[in-house]
């Protein structure tokens, strides 16, 4: 077992602090990796392209993204049921920054248009995992593994900065901000589902690679 990983006995009193310091104890492989169980690092998170709004008269895409932050983190709370194999974990996560090429396309009285970089920063993101396990025993061997993730994600708003502040762009900035301030909510909404669900991924890819095999190491009944 790797020796940032504590041995949390299912029916010791202090199961749920021994879980959440080995959370704590992984911040910076959150990365770097885990190359002992060949985990590679899973920030920044990257997103081909994620849509905010996609109407006749209204595109505007976030393209090229890349999400930073999640090695900066503190477990609030973390709630198990060793019984029914379920965990729920309270994350603050301090900031996430997030690295993206916009792509705007309107409708007024003429069509306007364009792409370029911008930065956002996201303050004090909290997020709540539900995680299901499941054991199996195999050539007389207990495996667990998790099953399903849901997290949900919670933010209120957001700060943006467009990198390409040239002069020449400064009435079409205007205009994208104007729709950026007017509509943050649904912003958040769409760049969070697409982070929960890739996040959820990620979280069933981590437990699984370090404790599919290692179940009565890791998690013995005592101690």
């Amino acid at each position: 077992i790797a020796s940032y990983i504590n041995v949390c006995g299912r029916k010791d009193s202090n199961y749920d602090q021994c879980l959440a310091e080995n959370i704590k104890n992984m911040k910076d492989k959150i990365c770097t990796g885990f190359p002992e169980f060949n985990i590679p690092p899973i920030e920044p998170l990257m997103f081909d392209k994620i849509v905010i709004f996609e109407t006749k008269d209204l595109k505007l895409y976030l393209r090229d993204v890349n999400v930073y932050g999640f090695c900066d983190y503190v477990v609030n709370s973390i709630q198990t049921n060793p019984e029914r194999l379920h965990f729920d974990i309270n994350i603050l996560f301090q900031q996430l920054y997030i690295n993206s090429t916009y792509d705007f396309d309107m409708r007024l009285l003429v069509r306007v248009t364009n792409k370029g970089p911008v930065e956002a920063v996201i303050e004090s993101v909290r997020m709540k995992s539900d995680i299901d396990l499941k054991t199996i025993t195999k050539n007389n061997k207990k495996h667990i593994f998790a099953s399903k993730v849901n997290n949900f994600i919670d933010t209120k708003s957001f700060t943006y900065k467009f990198l390409d502040d040239s002069k020449e762009l400064a009435q079409l900035h205007k205009i994208l901000s104007d729709v950026i301030d007017n509509n943050k909510k649904e912003i958040i909404r769409a760049v969070k589902s697409r982070v929960e669900e890739k996040a959820s991924r990620i979280i069933i890819l981590i437990f699984n690679g370090i404790a599919r095999s290692n179940y009565e190491q890791i998690f013995p009944e005592k101690t």
